[in-house]
């Protein structure tokens, strides 16, 4: 149990983004098109609504107060008041676009996972976890939508702030606007290197926090053998290196998130100072405004807001990719026992079951069946005895053909039963389990 604990656990890992998954991931969207155009669409126009009020504002100030133009300030608060209701209408369009297209592709992603959970044959999962399946089909395609909707709204939303910005300072002095532009290439590889370094700790805080949690179901599970053998020192003393190495951890993915901020506040301060010196420079020889000085502060902090929060945009889509590889995984994983090209539906199985020199096994080199061969006759009644794991269960299996023999053949009605089609074959056989489960 533990084990399958830690497993889970680990799980929680990031994966980079490539090409082929998020082409991939990208035609889960294929059905909504429309969606997805109308909320792209949208929070594009409120990106440059944004931008926009910056430069009303700044007009605010240039005409309306330092020139004391009244009749130019009434047109430009009109202005603002029809765009702001008009803002309003798009954030409430995207933020509605937003949560049905989510619920469509978790609908899809659910229904898809769950439809192809039906079709894997019973060796699937022998091998899988029932957690790690229930995690496919819940949290997984919640990531992988959240990813295709507030993901895709947070990178829309910080391509558009940084370019409407820079566009709306082009237009009040492109020379100053160059020159603040060149800070933003120091402050994106800033947080890349960042951000580098807080996933490592991360994944360190993660494995040893899944050790943990295995450390404490083994000592309450096993509390009989620790007390027994005398384990309660070593057990405290392994714990506790367990919980120090999480604490260094997290200690250090702490202490660079608090650097994060300031050391991009620092050189987003540089780009500051430029605008003010230069600005000023500016205003004295009559080529800049005090209201553009105004608006250049606010369109560096319009620009810092997404570089700033790229870190953890960055490693929420890295969770999320690696949730849709795992999603895809299973999408891509092949039924064993499937129906052969030509199969017939059988009509009756009423004739003599052949077993004919049948070997099986679950896994290599571990046989559980060898040259196994059994008749019996219509309406013979048999009874399979033998110890545990003697391969009693493993006979069912393979007549029901939930598996098929690795070696040897069987036969129904005297013919090879892999010539007939799966459904067939378990609709006409019916068996009673040791435990019954009920729907």
């Amino acid at each position: 149990m533990s084990q399958e604990l830690i497993e889970l656990e680990e799980e929680e890992y990031t994966s980079p983004l490539t090409a082929p998954v998020f082409k991939r991931i990208l035609t889960l969207l294929k059905p909504h098109w429309k969606w997805v155009l109308g909320f792209i669409i949208t929070i594009m126009l409120t990106s440059v609504l944004d931008a926009y009020f910056t430069y009303l504002n700044k007009q605010i100030v240039d005409v309306g107060i330092t020139l004391k133009d009244k009749p130019a300030l009434m047109r430009i608060a009109l202005t603002y008041g029809i765009f702001q209701l008009l803002q309003a209408g798009f954030v409430f369009t995207f933020i509605y676009l937003a949560g049905v297209l989510g619920e469509r592709v978790q609908y899809d992603l659910r229904k898809m996972l769950f439809n192809h959970l039906q079709e894997l044959s019973l060796s699937y999962y022998a091998q899988n976890a029932v957690g790690r399946l229930i995690a496919r089909v819940t949290s997984d395609t919640g990531r992988v939508s959240d990813l295709l909707t507030w993901g895709v709204i947070d990178t829309t939303w910080a391509i558009m702030n940084i370019t409407t910005s820079f566009i709306f300072m082009a237009i009040i002095n492109w020379k100053l606007a160059l020159i603040v532009y060149t800070i933003i290439p120091v402050m994106l590889v800033v947080a890349v290197q960042f951000r580098k370094k807080i996933l490592v700790e991360y994944r360190v805080s993660r494995r040893t926090n899944s050790k943990i949690t295995g450390a404490y179901n083994e000592n309450i599970q096993g509390v009989r053998v620790v007390k027994a053998l005398r384990r309660e020192d070593e057990n405290t003393k392994e714990f506790q290196q367990l919980t120090t190495r999480m604490y260094k951890a997290s200690y250090r993915a702490a202490w660079l998130s608090a650097l994060f901020l300031p050391t991009v506040q620092i050189i987003a301060s540089v780009a500051l100072g430029l605008i003010i010196g230069y600005g000023g420079t500016q205003i004295t020889i009559g080529l800049m405004t005090i209201g553009g000085i105004q608006a250049f502060v606010s369109y560096l902090t319009f620009m810092m807001w997404p570089i700033q929060d790229f870190a953890r945009v960055y490693a929420e889509m890295q969770h999320s990719i690696a949730s849709a590889e795992r999603i895809f995984k299973l999408v891509d994983t092949p039924a064993e026992v499937h129906d052969r090209p030509g199969a017939i539906a059988a009509e009756t199985l009423m004739g003599e079951i052949d077993f004919e020199h049948v070997d099986f096994y679950y896994e290599d080199r571990k046989p559980v069946l060898t040259d196994f061969s059994l008749k019996v006759q219509p309406g013979e009644m048999i009874a399979l005895v033998g110890p545990t794991g003697g391969g009693k269960s493993t006979i069912v299996n393979l007549l029901c053909r939930f598996y098929e023999p690795c070696q040897g053949m069987i036969r129904i009605n005297g013919r090879d039963y892999m010539d007939y089609t799966l459904a067939s074959i378990h609709s006409r056989i019916g068996i009673v389990l040791q435990t019954p489960h009920l729907f």
